[in-house]
């Protein structure tokens, strides 16, 4: 992934995510790569089947839902989150795997849950957590759901994105600091 480490990728449905996640994963777990797949409980069960008939090994795939990882607790809480990024990348690192491939299926954010206005910061500054485990990890958004303003606002916290299937270091990605400050900014606006 050229040195960086956090991709988003905007589909248009299910079949074109895993046109992406699937080669993504299979790559990675036939070099030993672990798989953790974040999905929409709802459909645990059939990505689970899927991208176990493609695994070379059982403990090679791990795929859970967004209510255990991201709505842990039925809200986002996104210091917690990359708490748990850390930990798990740390741990798996300190047992001398290969760097895991993460991948978050983000549709929980139109349910709007309790903490989302922390989603961009979060998106934001994560790219420091995968950076340090050398972890590749993307974010699957499905661009039919989103408004042009949260479109531009994710392209801005992701230093990859994959639009059309093909990955692109990505010339509107913005540095943490930065976005950061422009959050802030936002939300200091809207208050007044």
């Amino acid at each position: 992934m050229r040195g960086h480490f956090h991709a988003c990728a905007f589909v248009r449905g299910p079949e074109e995510e895993r046109s992406i996640i699937e080669p993504f994963f299979v790559e990675g777990m036939k070099r030993g790569e672990k798989a953790v797949y974040i999905v929409d409980p709802e459909h645990r069960a059939r990505h689970d089947e899927a991208l176990r008939e493609l695994a070379p090994k059982d403990e090679l795939l791990d795929v859970t839902t967004w209510d255990e990882a991201h709505l842990k607790g039925g809200r986002f809480d996104a210091e917690r989150m990359m708490a748990l990024l850390e930990e798990v990348i740390t741990a798996h690192a300190a047992m001398g795997n290969p760097p895991m491939r993460l991948v978050g299926q983000m549709g929980w954010v139109f349910s709007e849950p309790p903490g989302i206005e922390d989603l961009l910061a979060y998106e934001a500054t994560v790219n420091e957590v995968l950076n340090r485990g050398k972890t590749p990890t993307v974010c699957v958004y499905d661009v039919t759901r989103l408004r042009g303003s949260m479109v531009m606002d994710l392209l801005r916290a992701h230093p990859l994105t994959i639009m059309n299937g093909v990955l692109h270091e990505n010339p509107f990605y913005t540095p943490a600091p930065q976005m950061l400050s422009e959050i802030q900014s936002r939300r200091e606006a809207r208050a007044s």
